[in-house]
């Protein structure tokens, strides 16, 4: 996204910074961190930001907002964002290579130096993280997380709210499933069950 509207982090750790500096790398205008958990770091400023708390933060004719709390459990944060009145901004930074033929959801959010290749399909609440490679006519959907510099082959499938650490690897035409998590590392060479954890090489 572009433009001069204000965009709310909803988060206020160490990941929050991360993406509240992409999205200034990528000319937008932040209005500050919205704190979902502990009310005591909602007051003051954090990374250099006022924080309010996500529900007293007073959305305005549908303020945007993107969801950085570094869990990958992002839902309930996404619900109430939504609940309070914001909309969801959606995050691209302008060192990520993302072709014409690729579908973006809203709320996700693609770091620096990610490679995205044709015609793949990015759900709604996705984080893409930063030297993620995505190979052409793959899915990611919903609320799945890509670590940094993890590397999924074309015609893949990453189910919703499934996890791929940082530098995990998944081969093509492999479907990793709801909910599984895929370790740091990892080597996926057949699919994997939702909700199964995976490590190795190859995955176990």
């Amino acid at each position: 996204m572009t433009g001069a509207e204000a965009v709310w982090i909803a988060g206020t750790r160490s990941f929050a910074a991360e993406v509240a500096g992409y999205a200034r790398e990528a000319g937008l205008e932040l209005a500050g961190l919205l704190e979902p958990s502990d009310r005591d770091r909602a007051k003051g400023r954090v990374h250099g930001l006022p924080v309010a708390w996500l529900e007293d933060a007073g959305a305005e004719a549908g303020a945007l907002a993107l969801v950085a709390t570094g869990d990958w459990r992002r839902r309930e944060v996404a619900a109430r964002v939504e609940a309070a009145g914001f909309r969801s901004a959606t995050l691209v930074h302008p060192a990520a290579h993302v072709p014409g033929s690729t579908e973006i959801g809203p709320g996700t959010i693609v770091g620096p130096g990610a490679v995205i290749g044709t015609d793949v399909q990015i759900g709604s609440q996705v984080v893409v993280g930063r030297g993620s490679l995505v190979g052409h006519h793959t899915q990611l959907a919903d609320f799945a997380t890509l670590g940094p510099g993890a590397n999924v082959a074309g015609n893949s499938r990453v189910a919703s709210d499934a996890f791929l650490g940082m530098g995990a690897v998944v081969r093509d035409h492999v479907t990793v499933g709801r909910g599984a998590v895929v370790a740091m590392g990892a080597v996926v060479v057949r699919d994997v069950e939702p909700g199964a954890e995976v490590r190795g090489l190859p995955a176990r």
